[in-house]
C-alpha cells in the first residue's frame, strides 16, 4: 500500500467515524403485552409535557415548544391524529431532557527526540537521544439526553419509553431545531415496536 494510498484510507476513516460521533444514539423498551396497532390518536400529557432531569438548569424558555412541535409533526407524520383532550386520545406523551458534563482522559505511549547538551564525545552526552514518554489529554464535553415516554390512557399506564443520547457541540446548540430533529427522529424510529 502507498504513502498516498493509506492516507487517503486515514482520512476517509476519520470522515467515517466523525460521521458515527455526530449522530444520535437511541434505545427503546416497550411492553410487549400492549397492542400498539390500536392506537390512532395522542395528546400531550399535560399542558407541560417536558420534564428536566435533576441537576439541569434549561437556560431557554423556547426549548420546551420546540420539542413539542417537533414531536408532534413526527408523530403525525406516522400517521397519529393529534388531540387536544389527553381524556379524549389513545395515548399520551411526555418527554425528559437533561444533560450532564464528562470529562475524557486518554493517556498513551510517545516517543520523544531531544538534543542532549554536554560534552562531545562522551557517550550520552552531546547527540541525539531518543526516549519514550506518554501524553495525556483531557477533554470535556456534554452529553445532552431526551426521553420520550407513551402511556396507555384506557389503562393509564406506560407501554413505551425511547432515549436519544448524543455529545453535544457548538453545532448542535447553533442548529437546535436540526438537532431536536435528529433526537426525536432517532427515538420514533423505535414507535410503534416491531
Amino acid at each position: 500500500m502507498t504513502i498516498r494510498s493509506r492516507l487517503i484510507w486515514a482520512v476517509l476513516s476519520l470522515a467515517v467515524l466523525s460521521a458515527c460521533a455526530s449522530t444520535f444514539e437511541a434505545t427503546y423498551d416497550h411492553d410487549s403485552a400492549n397492542d400498539f396497532s390500536k392506537y390512532q390518536s395522542f395528546a400531550w400529557i399535560s399542558k407541560n409535557p417536558m420534564k428536566v432531569g435533576k441537576g439541569v438548569e434549561v437556560r431557554n424558555p423556547l426549548l420546551e415548544p420546540r420539542i413539542s412541535s417537533a414531536l408532534e409533526k413526527a408523530l403525525v407524520a406516522k400517521g397519529y391524529k393529534y388531540v387536544i383532550e389527553p381524556k379524549s386520545a389513545d395515548f399520551v406523551v411526555s418527554y425528559t431532557i437533561g444533560s450532564r458534563e464528562e470529562i475524557r482522559v486518554d493517556s498513551y505511549p510517545s516517543m520523544s527526540a531531544g538534543y542532549g547538551m554536554g560534552h562531545p564525545g562522551h557517550w550520552g552526552w552531546g547527540g541525539v537521544y531518543y526516549g519514550t514518554g506518554s501524553e495525556t489529554r483531557v477533554r470535556q464535553y456534554t452529553e445532552g439526553m431526551l426521553a420520550v415516554d407513551v402511556f396507555d390512557v384506557s389503562d393509564r399506564r406506560p407501554v413505551w419509553h425511547g432515549v436519544a443520547t448524543k455529545r453535544i457541540n457548538d453545532s448542535d446548540r447553533d442548529n437546535l431545531d436540526a438537532t431536536i430533529k435528529a433526537a426525536v427522529d432517532a427515538i420514533l424510529t423505535g414507535f410503534p415496536p416491531p
